[in-house]
């Protein structure tokens, strides 16, 4: 545990240590913070309406965030890609990568430390992103059930995104042609989502294997454990597909 411990501190050490990590935290900061600032004008606006209408205002959570959170999800397509291009591409090209293969640090250890290092750097991003709902509890009175569940499910959407991203480092040596695999593959599950609008069987299907349907969910404030499940699972095969990338090349090392 200390080895993975270790190697965790060593990555998000080094995100910091380079302009990588400010660079993605403005940048995804300040796209959610146009699209927040635009749902609150048109909440404030239908509210003003509803007012002189004598009817009642919608929720909070629901009109601002559930929409803010599906947004936010839509970011981790163009910004995670960046995160997690170099934990192994750029070991490769710096000649490290030989290094570590014939050291006594084990596989397992090795994608863990290097996956929790994102995934720590992702929880900032994210503790960062609730100063948007604090906004609202200071001002308003939001139902806090969906915010809470929704902050939950993008932190396992983006954890299962940044398994594949891991496991497209893993494959190349080119920092690049790890990103654009990682984007590639996010494309297609955000197309696989547009799929599940589909009456077919296959938009049934569809339904079942979308990372983003099940998402939608937690922003409704459904606490369901199989979607829960589907992304531990998801975030398993990612690791674990990336731990055989890595053995096959331990062993031609």
């Amino acid at each position: 545990m200390r080895t993975i411990l270790a190697i965790t501190r060593k990555e998000f050490e080094q995100y910091f240590a380079s302009p990588i990590a400010y660079v993605v935290v403005a940048l995804f900061l300040l796209l959610s913070g146009i699209f927040f600032f635009i749902y609150l004008q048109f909440y404030l606006q239908n509210a003003a309406m509803s007012a002189q209408m004598g009817g009642e205002n919608s929720e909070l959570s629901q009109s601002i965030m559930r929409p803010f959170l599906s947004n936010v999800s839509f970011f981790f397509l163009i910004i995670f890609p960046m995160l997690t291009m170099k934990l192994f591409a750029e070991e490769k090209k710096m000649g490290t990568y030989e290094l570590l293969m014939t050291s006594p640090i084990t596989t397992t250890q090795l994608v863990l430390g290097k996956y929790f290092g994102a995934v720590a750097l992702m929880a900032v991003i994210l503790l960062l992103l609730a100063v948007y709902p604090s906004i609202l509890v200071i001002f308003g009175s939001p139902d806090i059930g969906p915010i809470l569940t929704g902050f939950l499910g993008l932190f396992l959407l983006g954890a299962a995104f940044l398994s594949i991203g891991v496991f497209c480092s893993s494959v190349t040596e080119n920092q690049i042609v790890a990103a654009v695999l990682g984007f590639v593959f996010f494309i297609i599950f955000w197309i696989i989502n547009f799929v599940t609008r589909s009456e077919e069987w296959y938009g049934k299907l569809a339904q079942y294997v979308s990372i983003y349907q099940r998402f939608e969910d937690f922003t409704k404030g459904v606490l369901n454990l199989n979607d829960a499940f589907f992304y531990l699972s998801f975030i398993f095969f990612g690791l674990f597909a990336t731990g055989i990338v890595l053995q096959s090349q331990r062993w031609k090392s």
